[in-house]
């Protein structure tokens, strides 16, 4: 086992050490008083935890703790995101408020999902250590030790359950002994460095966490929903999940770095301001993620901050509109990623209007087509289609032809014939459009998950990097080409020339 294993091993002992150690006892309490402390204690979760758990509050709450707080006990179907940064004490308040809202009859079943089920396990025991070891807990409620109590999987006298699992592993059917499906689901450091950067995986992870997980609750009844994770990649389940809570109503997202941009500490009652820039500055560029929670990739072709999105006019204004397919059929490990993009030529600049990428099937990819045209139609636009000519002659009798009668019509994609060079110098030779600001995106689709894959497949591009995702800049690189064809071909057809003066003019 690696030291800093070892290190991490004996902190994270040490933290939950501090579920099980019990404030002073006082012997000669009455009943009476007994009863008031504790119907006080849980009405108080900030009063209950220093109380119960004084080795893990040993400063003040900070604000985003009394709002998650707030938050998840009053809300009973609560989504919240929280994309902490480290040393937040992020998995000891979503512990706490577990206990609490367990002694409060607000849990049933509970189920903590992290990238492992070691990690899961680990991050659920301070509350069973709490529930078999703190003294406080036991003489106030008694021993809480049920049938079953294993590591992965506890429940307690009143039959409650607490399981653990990690990424892909089946939540379905997990219920309580009272047959209760799952009410409180914390997805706590789900995010792994090494899954986003592959797309697949993170996909799978994240359809895991939409359909297996939240397919595990129940329709009608209570369903608590936690992450907790600092942003450690630009596409990350965490930001994901903070992306899908506008869809969900009266979701609650906070995003807390160490400092807010005033410089000023987020906990300070924990943090002085010099406590937090001496990290900083320890930690230099890594700050940057594990700290303000901004993992921007300083891309070797193409940087960050080249690409900007602003607002565009309306399609019908374009003269020039191109929709290219990069169709990615090769058989390689990336082979079903595909991208369409449709780009307009404006005022000498590049507009991406629209940006389909992702990996898909190739049904799904002609039907990205008719989404396009949908869109296109609604606001009065034309582009032209262009698709490698390869791909064309290999697809467009047998796929595109099928899909007719769906549709009602074919797309009129065109053949991009031209011998192309070398990919990855194409796509090289276009970062001079992006650093001398003559490519914008639409603002519209800023969130757009396309766009995003997009902008990382340009901050991860390498010229001779074969096993990365090139599609969407490629599709960039082609509809680019057919623009500047056409507009050079626009320019050409006007004469220019010097007037000859006429004695008869009049």
């Amino acid at each position: 086992m690696r030291t800093e294993d070892k290190n991490s091993i004996k902190q994270w002992d040490s933290f939950v050490k501090g579920f099980q150690k019990s404030p002073h006892i006082d012997f000669f309490e009455t009943p009476e008083q007994k009863r008031k402390r504790i119907a006080f204690l849980l009405s108080d979760f900030e009063a209950f935890c220093k109380y119960y758990f004084p080795g893990v509050c040993k400063s003040a709450f900070a604000n985003w703790h009394r709002k998650f707080h707030k938050y998840v006990y009053n809300n009973p179907q609560a989504f919240f995101v929280g994309q902490i940064c480290r040393d937040m004490a992020k998995s000891s308040i979503a512990a706490m408020e577990e206990i609490f809202l367990y002694f409060n009859g607000e849990i049933k079943s509970m189920i903590l999902v992290s990238r492992i089920q070691e990690q899961a396990e680990m991050l659920i025991s301070p509350i069973k250590v709490a529930f078999e070891r703190n003294e406080a807990l036991i003489r106030d409620f008694g021993s809480q030790v049920g049938s079953v109590w294993k590591s992965n999987r506890f429940i307690t006298v009143k039959g409650v359950s607490f399981r653990a699992i990690g990424a892909g592993q089946n939540p379905r059917g997990e219920k309580n002994e009272e047959s209760d499906r799952p009410d409180y689901f914390r997805f706590d450091d789900f995010d792994d460095p090494e899954v986003c950067r592959n797309p697949e995986r993170l996909d799978f992870n994240w359809e895991f966490v939409l359909g297996d997980c939240f397919g595990a609750l129940h329709v009608s009844g209570r369903r608590r929903i936690v992450f907790m994770n600092n942003i450690i990649d630009e596409d990350c389940i965490i930001v994901r999940a903070g992306l899908h809570a506008k869809n969900i109503k009266d979701s609650l997202v906070l995003r807390i770095n160490l400092v807010d941009t005033a410089g000023n500490s987020n906990w300070p009652e924990a943090y002085s301001n010099e406590q937090c820039f001496a990290m900083i500055d320890l930690l230099g560029d890594a700050a940057d993620v594990e700290y303000m929670q901004n993992p921007v990739k300083k891309g070797k072709h193409f940087q960050k901050d080249w690409f900007v999105f602003k607002k565009m006019p309306p399609l019908n204004k374009y003269k020039f509109l191109v929709a290219y397919l990069d169709g990615g059929f090769k058989k390689t490990r990336t082979s079903d990623t595909k991208a369409l993009l449709l780009v307009g030529y404006h005022n000498n600049e590049y507009h991406i209007r629209k940006a389909y990428v992702d990996n898909v099937s190739i049904g799904t990819m002609i039907a990205w087509h008719y989404d396009l045209h949908e869109i296109l139609q609604r606001a009065n636009g034309t582009a032209m289609w262009w698709m490698e000519e390869v791909f064309l002659l290999s697809l467009l009798h047998d796929h595109f032809d099928a899909a007719i009668p769906k549709y009602g019509f074919r797309i009129p994609i065109l053949g991009d014939k031209r011998k192309k060079p070398d990919k990855d110098l194409r796509i090289a030779n276009t970062a001079g459009d992006f650093e001398r600001g003559r490519v914008f995106f639409d603002e519209a689709i800023k969130d757009d998950r396309g766009v995003q894959r997009l902008i990382k497949q340009y901050l991860r591009f390498r010229v001779g990097l074969n096993n990365i995702e090139k599609d969407g800049p490629d599709a960039f690189e082609g509809a680019r080409h057919i623009l500047n064809s056409m507009s050079a071909s626009s320019v050409a057809s006007f004469d220019i020339g010097q007037r000859t003066p006429h004695n008869k003019r009049i």
